[in-house]
């Protein structure tokens, strides 16, 4: 579609923080798909090739900074995974039009996977994805945090498994060959609980890591054949 990209930021308030977002589209009321960030430096601005590339495709997008990052700001320490699947379920609520389309990003991805619990969700898109025990959904996030879940294979009791084996929706799962922060039997694992998925698609980019998950133009490219192949669908395009 060649229609001009308009890119609307929105603030929504959420407890004692300022949520600080944008839609890139030109129909707010068609907007169903999120995209989550991840952790560290991340914020919504590393998916701005993205989501430019969906938009030029007609499929409009809906991203914010969760609390402590980007231009939402505030201590991240003062929040935890519980009050990020909060924050992205408010935007949901402000911003989105069921049934979504739910892209997360490392630890945006155990966002989206708890929010399939809450909401309709057609699609499900993991980048890198993370996912935690239930031990930490409260911890806020700094040292106790940190050593939790650096213990051995702590993930593996998470309660993200138990939610992908009851999504009925599409999911696509892209992970890179050489992660340094997610270990391959966790993707194994996520791909196989998502056993009643409408379609399901695990995608590992060669030579890529956690950090670096398109090295190449190509691989970038591939990815969104992958994710538009579904989307596309869903949109009628």
């Amino acid at each position: 579609m060649n229609q001009a990209m308009k890119i609307k930021t929105f603030e929504l308030p959420h407890e004692h923080y300022l949520l600080k977002g944008d839609e890139y589209g030109t129909e707010p009321s068609e907007n169903n798909t999120l995209i989550l960030h991840g952790a560290g430096g991340s914020s919504r601005a590393t998916f701005i090739r993205m989501r430019e590339h969906l938009h030029a495709h007609g499929i409009q997008s809906v991203s914010f900074d969760f609390v402590g990052h980007g231009e939402t700001g505030g201590n991240i320490q003062e929040t935890t995974l519980r009050g990020r699947t909060e924050q992205a379920a408010a935007v949901i609520k402000y911003k989105c039009q069921e049934p979504l389309t739910l892209i997360g990003a490392s630890m945006g991805a155990y966002s989206a996977v708890r929010l399939t619990e809450r909401f309709a969700v057609k699609d499900l898109i993991l980048l890198v994805p993370a996912v935690y025990t239930p031990r930490v959904y409260e911890v806020p996030f700094g040292p106790r945090f940190s050593v939790i879940i650096r213990e051995q294979e702590s993930w593996a009791n998470s309660d993200a498994f138990a939610a992908l084996a009851s999504f009925s929706g599409n999911i696509i799962i892209i992970a890179a060959e050489f992660d340094e922060v997610i270990p391959m039997k966790l993707i194994d694992q996520l791909y196989g609980s998502a056993r009643n998925a409408k379609t399901r698609t695990l995608h590992i980019v060669p030579d890529s890591e956690h950090l670096s998950l398109f090295p190449e133009e190509r691989d970038f490219a591939t990815a969104m054949e992958l994710m538009l192949a579904v989307l596309k669908d869903r949109h009628g395009i």
